[in-house]
């Protein structure tokens, strides 16, 4: 039978045990979150509960895996400390240094690139950066804002996601990278302990989208072109951005959307074991030996890790197929 270890490396202090850990990962949101919870032999030198001796801010690197084979899970910084009993560690990932210094910066012409960069120089920071995707965003303002905010604003106007993973800023359409992920195989009564996931078909899919482009004028500034395809009545919104499309290109790319959103599987989650090492953006190709014709590749747009007294599992949210 495996063995479950971890070391956890909270500011100057190493543990190597733990009640439970929770860590949410998604592309869908800025933020990765860590919860660690401690028991109460989480004890310093001089008596002191470890809780009342962390600071906001300090790095935390969570390490977890079986028989010793530890693989690195989460890195990031303290935002809270509950003391409990059980105390609780609360975490955010590097985005957590992207939302301390304000900023303010404006370009009559800015690239996605060229706007990471600006980000990372004025938080004096060294990470990498990935753009999926390249975009001219055209004007773009920062005015006051953190560079967390100006990434947030990204999503809301032009529907470009932005995360870190492993220490890498990476901002763009996070099914662009697809093609190149890491593919892992799930196959029911083998490695999926539980699953809510749903087979539907393609023709039973109801969905409008709405298309959005922004394109930059010369004369009057930034524009915005909306077009609606689908299910107009009836369907689950989608809002699609695209930056510089010309209204003429802008039904096909949303039409190619429509059709990757519409198809024959499965929706949903299912749970599996703390291994494979399943993320965010990877491809999980999903086996019922009771319904082969069903198998298929799917991207992973969320991963719910936890670890701890209750063993090791990861709650994975299927995307569209891959």
């Amino acid at each position: 039978m495996l063995r479950l270890t971890c070391q956890l490396t909270i500011g100057r202090f190493t543990l190597d045990f733990v009640n439970d850990i929770q860590i949410e990962s998604t592309w869908q949101q800025l933020t990765d979150t860590c919860s660690i919870r401690l028991p109460r032999k989480a004890l310093v030198l001089g008596g002191q509960l470890l809780p009342d001796v962390l600071k906001v801010g300090e790095r935390v690197e969570v390490k977890y895996g079986y028989d010793g084979v530890l693989r690195t899970e989460f890195v990031g910084y303290i935002v809270g400390v509950k003391t409990g009993p059980p105390a609780e560690i609360q975490c955010e990932d590097e985005m957590y240094l992207l939302k301390r210094k304000p900023i303010t910066h404006s370009w009559r012409s800015v690239s996605l690139q060229g706007l990471l960069e600006y980000i990372r120089s004025q938080a004096g920071l060294s990470f990498g950066i990935e753009t999926l995707g390249a975009a001219n965003l055209g004007k773009f303002t920062i005015n006051q804002a953190t560079g967390a905010q100006a990434l947030d604003a990204l999503r809301k106007d032009y529907g470009i996601r932005s995360f870190f993973r492993a220490g890498v800023l990476i901002a763009g359409d996070p099914y662009k990278a697809v093609a190149q992920a890491p593919r892992h195989l799930l196959t029911f009564s083998r490695n999926v302990i539980s699953n809510d996931l749903q087979y539907v078909r393609a023709q039973d899919v109801r969905i409008k989208v709405r298309a959005i482009s922004h394109i930059e004028g010369k004369k009057k500034g930034r524009k915005r072109i909306v077009k609606e395809f689908g299910d107009l009545l009836d369907g689950e919104l989608r809002t699609l951005n695209f930056v510089g499309v010309a209204e003429a290109d802008l039904e096909a790319r949303a039409k190619a959307e429509l059709a990757r959103l519409r198809f024959d599987g499965y929706r949903g989650t299912l749970t599996t074991f703390g291994a494979p090492y399943v993320e965010h953006g990877d491809v999980v190709v999903i086996q019922d030996p009771d319904y082969p014709e069903r198998e298929g590749a799917y991207a992973v747009d969320k991963v719910v890790k936890s670890f701890g007294v209750g063993g090791s599992r990861r709650v994975i949210t299927l995307g569209p197929k891959a």
